[in-house]
């Protein structure tokens, strides 16, 4: 039974509308509800704005279509030379390049070689850093396991040679001790990023905002492993949210970022435009 007024029992078959309720009780349920409603309100307005923040951020750091012309056109050139070279063969591009989750100063272009000739995976990176430094004089050419890294005019190339396996359709390349080779899986993650992008094309800001983030604090994660996770709590999830500033949160949350979840929650509770602009931005550069 509720209490209506004094003296008097309002049972739960009884319409709460049809009977009188004195202002001296409801005022203050009525006072928090308004409370809540306007918190709720300014949180949402609040996420509106940061929304737009993020995505102009990810805008920010993603090369643009001139950009990703020279890329192409570099990747094109590079292919055409390796793939005429004794030992070398068949080239695909991969990684974030062809996920189009690039982002600038952190990512690189992944372009895999055949390999057809004789010997290890060190014999493999061996030929083929031979081959880029003779051909490319003037770009610095390293080996960096299990692939040889190339600045192209401020974009830096991530080469790797593979075998095709024996058996089935994959590939291999070489393994961390460079001495023999190892079977990747390239399928998975590309038709997870795929299916993410067309759940909600905001996902790809989502994943090139963490790979900045993760990058500016040093937090150790890969960033096909950010892509993964991200797809992980995002592809099949049921959640009614658009919101990159909610994702961004529920990201950090559920992979024990709970600062860096702490400081969104932060920014969602400030109300003006510029003030919030400039957090967020001191947040995600670490300023």
């Amino acid at each position: 039974m509720k209490f209506a007024s004094k003296g008097q029992y309002v049972t739960q078959s009884q319409s709460c509308e049809s009977i009188f309720v004195p202002d001296l009780l409801t005022q203050p349920y009525r006072q928090l509800y308004d409370e809540s409603a306007n918190i709720k309100q300014y949180k949402n307005q609040t996420k509106t704005m940061l929304d737009k923040f993020i995505k102009d951020k990810s805008d920010l750091i993603s090369y643009s279509q001139a950009e990703l012309s020279n890329i192409a056109a570099s990747s094109n050139h590079l292919r055409g030379i390796i793939s005429n070279q004794t030992d070398f063969n068949e080239s695909f591009v991969g990684g974030s390049y062809k996920r189009a989750t690039m982002v600038k100063g952190i990512s690189d272009v992944d372009v895999y070689f055949q390999f057809t000739g004789l010997g290890n995976s060190q014999s493999a990176l061996s030929r083929l850093r031979t081959c880029l430094i003779n051909r490319y004089p003037n770009s610095v050419v390293k080996q960096d396991k299990p692939s040889i890294l190339v600045d192209f005019e401020r974009i830096p190339f991530n080469i790797t040679p593979y075998k095709k396996d024996t058996w089935g359709n994959g590939i291999s390349i070489p393994d961390n001790y460079l001495i023999n080779w190892h079977s990747i899986n390239f399928g998975e993650l590309e038709t997870a990023v795929s299916a993410l992008r067309n759940k909600n094309p905001k996902y790809i800001d989502l994943i090139k905002i963490l790979k900045l983030w993760n990058d500016n604090y040093n937090r150790g994660l890969k960033n096909f492993d950010i892509e993964r996770r991200v797809c992980n709590l995002f592809v099949y999830s049921s959640s009614s949210s658009s919101s990159i500033t909610d994702w961004l949160w529920t990201f950090f949350q559920n992979n024990g970022f709970n600062s860096d979840a702490q400081k969104i929650h932060t920014l969602m509770l400030i109300t003006n435009e510029l003030t919030l602009k400039s957090e967020w931005l001191k947040f995600i550069d670490k300023q």
